[in-house]
């Protein structure tokens, strides 16, 4: 790949905190045929000054997962083990991997330098983030109940939600109000395993 096209890829990338997409490829090369330009992507690829997530989203190698899941799906947030490692609830998590929740079909995107999920929730579970610096994360309260809601429906994890857990610094007032939007089946095992 030429040196010109790959400064123009970095320095227009580089703007979109390192995730680019197909019609943002269309205006950095503007007014090539579409066999030109996927001949440029596919050479970008090839050549690592792109890593390729999903179709039509493109990313420089070390952009952030978390930066790279919003842009896949903005209204998703991240949570689970993601932000209880990150408060520092839980020891580490895969370094290269995280979760998130948003409505509709769970999928994985797995591409050189990590794998973002993203989990499916009911629309009536889809609360308790705030957004920072334009990424939607999980407050340490919904964090955890993410982790035991899926937990209880059957998921595992790297860590034991029973016993790796802190969670002494949580907001049980925050939890209590939560849990009333969640199904009695739900409250009823999470009380039993978890005293907050």
């Amino acid at each position: 790949m030429k040196s010109s096209d790959v400064k123009n890829i970095e320095k227009w990338a580089s703007e979109l905190d390192g995730v680019i997409t197909l019609p943002d490829l269309k205006v950095i090369f503007g007014g090539q045929s579409e066999a030109a330009l996927f001949k440029k992507l596919e050479a970008a690829i090839e050549d690592k000054v792109l890593l390729k997530i999903k179709r039509g989203i493109y990313a420089l190698p070390g952009t952030s997962l978390e930066i790279i899941s919003s842009r896949i799906n903005p209204d998703s947030y991240i949570s689970t083990g993601t932000v209880l490692a990150s408060k520092a609830m839980i020891g580490s998590v895969p370094g290269r991997k995280i979760q998130a929740v948003k409505i509709g079909r769970p999928r994985i995107f797995k591409f050189e330098t990590g794998v973002i999920e993203h989990l499916s929730i009911s629309p009536g579970l889809f609360f308790g983030f705030e957004s920072v610096n334009g990424i939607r994360y999980a407050t340490p309260e919904k964090a955890f109940l993410d982790v035991c809601y899926f937990y209880f429906k059957g998921r595992r994890f790297s860590f034991d939600p029973e016993s790796d857990v802190d969670t002494t610094g949580l907001n049980t007032g925050a939890i209590s109000a939560y849990l009333k939007k969640y199904d009695v089946r739900f409250v009823s095992f999470f009380r039993r395993i978890w005293k907050i």
